[in-house]
């Protein structure tokens, strides 16, 4: 039988914001692991400085068949912290969780800044690249970032320039209720020549936060062509919505072709990054053709085979499989071992391909398969009759829950 885990924020790290309810729980387990400075602030019966996570979750329920055990970590347990990992490993487990106050509430409350309406993002630890803190900025009236040493209010100003927001005001706090506190607030260009602090949170408050606009779909006649295979605009419309776009997304099309769906892509995530991966020098031309013609500086163009190139590409959140030149198994194998689930769409017109896509993705989440079978009206003398394109299969599903 597994004894009692208690789960705790420990705020900021000052005894003052080591609520009651939080340091009355931990008194009362056998063991309390956390950081050396929040131990300073307990008397337990036992401690155990807080190491690796990874760790921690691995021999966690060996420990608490033998004691019951506290964990304390920094600031709110709900937010970006270790509840969620604890709930998604050990689902069964019965925890009990005490809030605390975090830096978020600390930096708002320095500034009056209200978060009712706010949204929370970290860009701590997480690949969050430029269009996604600008594309989230420009729709919200306030902002807020758990921040790292590296990813900090200089790089949130710098993507915020990029994308022309400049007329919004950034607020950092750094060490924040310690005596070493920094309180700081400008503009997205004063703030671009800061050095990110050591330990610190950021919000950013836009005066006109507006949704982004969705663009409408091209049709077949404005694409530049050559003899290069392009994706037919009715088989096109439902690949997009499969593929479950956001303006944000970072995007791979594979056997990128004349790039129809790379362009599509492009012009749905402003705020994104697509990757036309192709091989083929006559597919690469008129891909470059029609990256100029359509000004999608978002869309770039990655030449080689996929499974060769995908490797150095950023992590995806979407991917469109056009072509795989018999490399499927092992592209679809490499997005698995992603730790984070992306949303995956293949067409496949032969039926070998079909055979070889079905096997491969029919057990993952989400899964479905449509047929599309598209007639295009065609006159032949005084008539009109419909002429069937060769019909597709698209396969859609996620690489994991």
């Amino acid at each position: 039988m597994r004894h009692k885990l208690i789960l705790a924020g420990g705020g900021s790290g000052t005894a003052e914001y080591l609520l009651p309810a939080a340091k009355k729980a931990l008194e009362e387990v056998e063991l309390v692991i956390a950081s050396p400075r929040f131990l300073e602030l307990l008397h337990a019966r036992k401690t155990m400085p807080m190491g690796h996570i990874s760790e921690l979750l691995e021999s966690l329920p060996a420990m608490l068949e033998r004691e019951s055990i506290g964990i304390v970590v920094s600031g709110d347990p709900l937010l970006y912290s270790l509840c969620r990992t604890l709930r998604n490993r050990y689902p069964e487990l019965e925890m009990q969780v005490i809030p605390g106050v975090g830096s978020l509430q600390l930096l708002g409350a320095a500034f009056g800044l209200t978060m009712e309406q706010a949204k929370i993002c970290s860009i701590h630890g997480r690949a969050y690249h430029a269009g996604t803190i600008a594309c989230t900025v420009s729709e919200h009236a306030e902002t807020f970032f758990f921040c790292s040493r590296t990813q900090g209010p200089r790089e949130i100003a710098a993507a915020l320039l990029a994308y022309g927001l400049s007329d919004t005001e950034i607020f950092v706090g750094a060490d924040l209720t310690y005596p070493t506190q920094k309180l700081w607030h400008g503009t997205p260009a004063q703030a671009a020549e800061l050095d990110d602090p050591e330990l610190c949170v950021a919000a950013v408050r836009n005066p006109a936060p507006k949704p982004v606009t969705r663009l409408g779909l091209l049709p077949d006649s404005a694409f530049l062509r050559n003899r290069s295979p392009m994706t037919k605009e009715e088989v096109r419309a439902v690949i997009l919505s499969k593929l479950r776009l956001k303006p944000d997304a970072v995007v791979w099309d594979l056997g990128a072709g004349t790039g129809s769906v790379s362009i599509e892509c492009a012009r749905m995530c402003p705020f994104g990054e697509v990757y036309a991966v192709e091989y083929k020098p006559e597919a690469l031309d008129i891909l470059e053709q029609n990256k100029t013609r359509f000004q999608t500086e978002n869309l770039q163009i990655v030449a080689g085979r996929a499974e060769e190139q995908v490797q150095h590409l950023p992590v995806p959140d979407c991917v469109f499989l056009g072509g795989s030149s018999g490399a499927a198994k092992q592209l679809v194998a490499g997005l698995r071992q992603l730790r984070q689930p992306v949303r995956l769409v293949a067409s496949a017109v032969t039926m070998e391909t079909q055979a070889e896509l079905f096997p491969l993705l029919q057990e993952l989440p989400q899964f479905e398969v449509v047929q599309l079978a598209v007639g295009c009206g065609k006159t032949v003398g005084n008539y009109h009759v419909l002429e069937g394109n060769h019909p597709v299969l698209l396969f859609s599903c996620m690489t994991k829950e």
